[in-house]
């Protein structure tokens, strides 16, 4: 079973505790020894220059003063004469320690020139005890007057003792240190796994498709940071998830009305060729006729497809716009234009309104188009003996907002909400010779929200009002 983050973090918090602790007392036990050393030469050749300065003389002063640094730094200190003879002393008595005396006697031979020159001349001698220990003592020797001189030694057996003293304390504070280090670690671990835990946890659910689940933050560390994030990710996974839903089931829609949309003209186009072929030598007239009824079913399926695949177009932004400015004049001249050619037959009074703007900024051809829908749809869906459509263009905050109103029967305020689907009124009437909407409607809402605009559809008391919004 592989180990989980928290006890790894513990192992090894434990374990450069514990090598630090070891590191130290390996340091101690090698390097103390030589270091004080170095740092008592400097301190005995302080102390030298001290007595050089005070410039000392046989007496009562001498005696106090070799006393007080040796109570205080814990140096024997003689002062002898250039013949050897001693002056002054703060040992109880040389001859208990002739060997002493006869390595200091050696030292000050062999260098006195160095000392007559006010060099320090320091000697460090490793002495054997019955015990079979050894101990160090330093020995320094330094001119401090005319014809005087001061023998300074300093034993370092109470070092060695202290340094003992020292590794075995370390040793036992050692042991708490890292008792203590692995509470500390263990606990610390603790604020580091549980997050993760956590957000492993969620992090499943994500992958079950469940985002109903959500890290609590309570830092703004990295872990923090990461738990935002996944919580980020985690809200956009399901609104894309939805969105991908409901697109899902907006195209099964779209292919079970596209498929009834097709079945009715496919049926007919089949009866009709199946007639004709009965009547085609008999009747010829009637063929004919028979023909005509089929090419006009076969131009609805044409129609149909061709707008099937400029909605797929606008739906998957297949296209990029080609904006440019438009001339609001122009514009509505073209489609007054229009419609008065395909329409000429038709008792319907068409009015264009350009209130504002002068122009505006957009896709010529699409926006075209869906004004166009927008009329052919008021044009399709106006009654009455006195039937009228108008097209008014005015300005809101920064939109162009276009309104085309025919007069005509209501719209429920639930077809209302879903005016703007692919053949809104398929499923709710499947007769052939229902009112449906169509595509054209879905293909104006592409090409306004491609363009950030916004489309709208209202009932009033004559007939009914679509508006859509361009940017711009």
């Amino acid at each position: 079973m592989k180990k989980s983050i928290g006890k790894k973090l513990c192992f090894v918090g434990t374990a450069l505790i514990g090598m630090f602790v070891l590191v130290n007392i390996i340091l101690t036990y090698f390097f103390m020894a030589p270091f004080s050393t170095m740092f008592y030469r400097d301190q005995m050749a302080d102390l030298g220059d001290s007595l050089d300065e005070m410039n000392l003389r046989p007496g009562e002063n001498v005696d106090d003063r070799i006393d007080e640094i040796a109570d205080v730094y814990s140096v024997k200190v003689t002062v002898i004469d250039g013949d050897k003879r001693v002056i002054s002393t703060t040992r109880a008595s040389l001859r208990t320690d002739r060997d002493y005396w006869r390595l200091s006697m050696e030292l000050f031979d062999s260098n006195r020139q160095k000392i007559e020159r006010g060099e320090n001349a320091f000697l460090t001698r490793n002495k054997q005890k019955k015990n079979n220990r050894k101990t160090i003592q330093l020995i320094m020797i330094r001119k401090i007057a005319e014809n005087e001189y001061v023998v300074m030694s300093r034993s370092y057996q109470s070092l060695q003792n202290a340094m003992y003293s020292a590794i075995v304390f370390q040793l036992v504070s050692g042991i708490v240190i890292i008792l203590c280090g692995w509470i500390v670690v263990f606990h610390l671990s603790k604020r580091i796994v549980v997050p993760i835990q956590k957000m492993t946890i969620t992090a499943e659910q994500i992958s079950n498709l469940k985002f109903d689940s959500r890290i609590q933050i309570g830092t703004m560390d990295e872990l923090g940071q990461l738990g935002t994030a996944i919580n980020k990710m985690s809200e956009r996974l399901e609104q894309n998830m939805l969105e991908l839903q409901e697109d899902i089931d907006k195209r099964k829609r779209l292919v079970r009305n596209l498929s009834h949309e097709i079945k009715s003209p496919m049926a007919v186009i089949m009866g009709y060729a199946d007639r004709m072929k009965a009547v085609i030598h008999k009747n010829p007239e009637k063929a004919v006729a028979y023909c005509e009824i089929i090419s006009n079913e076969s131009a609805r399926v044409d129609s149909l497809v061709k707008e099937m695949l400029e909605l797929s177009k606008l739906d998957q932004k297949t296209e990029e716009l080609s904006v440019e400015s438009i001339d609001i004049g122009e514009l509505s001249d073209s489609i007054k234009k229009r419609f008065q050619n395909e329409n000429v037959d038709k008792n319907i009074d068409f009015t264009v309104y350009c209130q504002a703007p002068v122009s505006l900024t957009a896709d010529k051809v699409l926006l075209e188009r869906a004004i166009y829908n927008l009329v052919s749809n008021a044009v399709s869906h106006s009654v009455g003996d006195n039937r009228r459509i108008e097209l008014t263009f005015t300005q809101v905050d920064e939109y162009c907002e276009i309104h085309v109103f025919n007069t005509g029967s209501k719209i429920s305020d639930n077809d209302l909400m879903t005016i703007w689907e692919p053949f809104h009124k398929v499923d709710q009437v499947r007769g052939r010779g229902s009112q449906g909407y169509g595509v054209g409607l879905s293909i104006v809402r592409e090409i306004v929200e491609a363009h950030h605009g916004y489309c709208k559809a209202y009932s009033k008391d004559d007939g009914v009002e679509f508006v859509i919004a361009i940017k711009g």
